[in-house]
């Protein structure tokens, strides 16, 4: 019997790349061959006709889960599956191609199969829909791009992200005591509704200081509270309330009003802008708070040494403030100037924003008339593009013209001049100046180095922006900007990684800022040791609150299992010589700590611990010298999410964005690549998506629990900005199990026909002589369901318990 079984799988796996072929039941010398149906074997990737709940996979990527019809074909003995418009749309075939396939059905197929190269074959084993499409029929030659049609909205929701840094410092000095205690936080709380997203970012501080009286500072403030949505059709974004503009024109500020703008990241990745980077040095423990204009955009504490923030989000953009706040109260203040890729548009298309309302002052001195600003792009010929824009109000009007080179190999270029027309309210004075501008971007493949951003700009004394105009005017002729250059620069070499930053700035009535960095770093091995690694950064800022230059000297030498021993020399212009040395271990679970002991001002030493989960970030460390200084420092950072299914805590989301809310079928302790994991009701969420481009939600296999089976481990989505996805993975604690398999009659199952989950029409087994069936990977409270020649099928009772615990066949009828 298990050799007539083996045989039958064999031909199974056999004949399933084959053509259509007749059996002669007799080679299976089978003794009553009526009972016999191998029907699934006669015609290659024939399908019994019905509805079908399916994974669709296009060039092995994952297009979600649809019920899929198969209908009779042409041929008696061929089926066909039926693709929707609304499916193959999904795809992101050229226009015109889609355009022309044929329809089937009275329309309600697409003739996919039509398009050469294009194969669809339906694979039982994994209930999947595998198509697969030669790349010259996709609208752009890039894999991660998913066209509008297959965004997702996600699910109707809340959210809250937080962080919280809380600090208490004590010092005596000469017999005088300080104590200072505070505690920071920031985050978005938002709403989900359809295709609408509310935000509010709020930020909070609580700040005690103590020497000899009392000192507190308490502070609260909604930075942003606005509604925003998506508008694909038109690769738009439309947001209302109080935000920011955020332009490639003209200089940001806060607004109450509504703006209607063209958003780069729907178009494909090649074509997006850089996110900022920021870099430098921190002697202690440090919290790093990188704002604009007040509102607190990131903020984070960080080890001693040399930091590098990437993940700010690409939509940030000017001239942004850092400060770097000690553990013993010192500060670090400095500018860094972001840019987008300059201002270019693909022939024939046209970028925009369009805004309105008020400029929003939050209390400061100045005055809140309405405005009105638009800027355009207009892609021309031969890769040029002509770009300008126009900001008006009461007494003010300011308008530019630019134009924009995409150089390929040598990278692009943009420049552009603004003329400003302003009425001073406060000398009623009549002012025109111009403020010119260039912009240059490139990335040099072929020889590792990355120009991120070099600009220059020039204003006359008499240019006045919009936030001059508006604002204090005892401050107006220190915000006369004069000239700023910036670049941004790295090279890798085999043996060296380089990067240097340079910011300039002067101003007609105000001391010069400036800031210049350079890093060098190298990866060695010396002997038995691997992986040595040696860094070497310096820093010079200057500016009229400080005129300081750091150097750091850090080597990191790997000890084995997880540990490392590091050590560190800095020189402050200000603060001296400081170093230490130290010892840091990560367990691999997400626990990491660090002792290390230094010299400064004084002699220290400092413990460090931190804790990273699927739900929360925490970490907290200890400074003192013994004797006249002690500091403490924790951190906290998590994230709710709020939906139908329930309340699901993740670590890490930042200011609302996208994420993603996966479900493995109640089954708890799924772990996916990062560190999501489901909880005990089997949710868990991922956080940091990309808006409006391809994401790939994997479920990491080495570390599935026994017993446990996902059907489809990698799902690829695409999700509008903000959304809180939703992806099932179809998952269950599968059992393998002996049964034998009888009709209600009495008599067997008939050989070869196959046994399915209804609920997944995955395919589990198939059956053998008299009956016996052996099934793989079933739950135990599946619903199975026989089916045999082209029409016949039946459903099975319910598996019994101890079917799937022993190796002993028990009967299981046809309902």
């Amino acid at each position: 019997m298990y050799r007539r079984t083996f045989i039958l799988s064999s031909l199974w796996l056999a004949i399933s790349q084959a053509q259509a072929v007749e059996f002669n039941s007799d080679f299976l010398n089978i003794d009553n061959d009526k009972n016999v149906s191998l029907g699934q074997f006669v015609h290659a990737d024939y399908t019994v006709p019905g509805t079908y709940l399916l994974d669709i996979a296009v060039n092995q990527r994952y297009f979600g889960t649809r019920s899929i019809e198969f209908k009779p074909g042409a041929d008696p003995q061929q089926s066909y599956a039926c693709l929707s418009l609304d499916l193959v749309q999904t795809f992101g075939l050229k226009p015109q191609l889609l355009a022309s396939l044929p329809r089937t059905a009275d329309a309600q197929c697409v003739d996919l199969a039509s398009v050469p190269g294009v194969s669809i074959k339906y694979l039982k084993n994994l209930a999947r829909l595998a198509i697969s499409i030669p790349q010259a029929s996709f609208e752009y030659d890039d894999p991660n791009y998913i066209p509008p049609a297959a965004w997702s909205n996600g699910l109707n929701g809340a959210l809250l992200d937080y962080r919280v840094i809380a600090n208490s410092r004590q010092s005596s000095a000469s017999g005088n005591s300080t104590r200072s205690n505070s505690v920071q936080s920031y985050g978005t709380a938002g709403l989900n509704f359809d295709t609408w997203r509310v935000r509010a970012d709020y930020q909070a501080q609580l700040r005690n200081d103590s020497q000899g009286d009392d000192i507190r500072d308490k502070a609260f403030q909604l930075n942003r509270l606005y509604a925003y949505r998506a508008l694909p059709s038109i690769r738009s974004k439309l947001s209302v309330g109080e935000d920011y503009l955020n332009s490639d024109v003209f200089d940001t500020f806060a607004l109450r009003g509504a703006t209607l703008s063209s958003d780069d990241r729907m178009l494909p990745p090649n074509l997006r802008g850089y996110a900022p980077l920021i870099s430098g040095l921190a002697r202690t423990n440090a919290t790093v708070t990188v704002s604009q204009q007040g509102r607190v955009l990131y903020s984070t504490t960080v080890t001693p040494g040399a930091f590098s923030i990437q993940d700010l989000n690409s939509s940030a953009q000017g001239t942004l403030d850092v400060t770097v706040r000690e553990e013993d109260g010192t500060e670090q203040k400095f500018t860094v100037s972001t840019a987008a890729v300059p201002f270019l548009a693909r022939e024939g298309e046209l970028r925009y924003k369009l805004s309105g309302g008020q400029p929003r002052l939050d209390g400061a001195r100045g005055i809140e008339p309405g405005f009105v600003a638009s800027e355009l792009a207009y892609g021309l010929s031969q890769d040029w593009t002509a770009y300008g824009g126009v900001l008006a109000s009461s007494g003010y009007l300011a308008h530019a013209v630019g134009l924009g080179k995409d150089l390929g190999a040598f990278g692009a270029l943009s420049a552009d001049v603004t003329t400003s027309r302003a009425k001073l309210r406060w000398s009623g004075e009549q002012v025109t100046g111009n403020s010119y501008r260039i912009n240059y971007s490139k990335h040099f493949d072929g020889i590792g180095t990355d120009l991120r951003f070099l600009g220059y700009r020039f204003s006359d004394k008499t240019f006045t922006n919009f936030s001059q105009f508006i604002g204090d005017p005892d401050s107006y002729s220190m915000n006369a900007g004069k000239q700023r250059y910036s670049v941004i620069l790295a090279k890798s070499f085999p043996w060296l990684s380089t990067s240097l930053s340079f910011d300039h700035s002067t101003y007609w009535d105000a001391p010069d800022a400036d800031r210049v960095g350079v890093s060098l770093a190298r990866s060695f091995s010396l002997g038995n040791v691997k992986n040595i690694n040696v860094n070497l950064s310096a820093y010079q800022t200057r500016n009229a609150l400080q005129n300081d230059s750091q150097i750091y000297l850090g080597v990191t030498i790997p000890l084995g299992g997880n540990s490392t021993m590091s050590s560190n020399i800095q020189h402050s212009g200000s603060g001296g010589y400081a170093g230490n040395v130290g010892y840091s271990h990560d367990t691999g679970e997400g626990v990491n700590y660090q002792v290390y002991g230094g010299v400064g001002d004084n002699r220290y030493v400092n413990a460090y611990v931190g804790k990273r989960t699927s739900t929360y970030r925490a970490n907290a460390s200890v400074t003192t010298d013994g004797s006249t200084y002690s500091s403490a420092t924790g951190e906290i950072d998590s994230s709710l999410v709020v939906t139908r299914y329930g309340v699901a805590a993740h670590g890490n989301g930042s200011n609302g964005d996208t994420r993603l809310l996966v479900s493995t079928d109640g089954v708890p302790d799924v772990a996916f690549a990062g560190r999501a994991r489901t909880n005990q009701d089997g949710y868990a969420v991922m956080d940091g998506l990309p808006s409006f481009q391809a994401y790939e939600a994997r479920v990491n296999m080495e570390k599935l629990p026994l017993n446990t089976e996902v059907s489809n481990p990698i799902q690829r989505l695409a999700l509008t900005e903000g959304a809180i996805g939703y992806v099932n993975f179809p998952a269950g604690q599968g059992h393998n199990a002996f049964v034998t398999l009888l009709l209600a009659d009495g008599s067997a199952v008939p050989f070869g026909a196959s046994i399915q989950d209804s609920n997944t029409n995955k395919e589990v087994g198939i059956v053998g002589e008299d009956g016996v069936t052996y099934l793989l990977g079933v739950k135990i409270d599946a619903r199975l369901v026989a089916r045999w020649d082209d029409s016949k099928s039946c459903s099975l009772a319910e598996l019994p318990v101890e079917d799937v615990v022993t190796n002993v066949s028990h009967p299981l009828r046809c309902l």
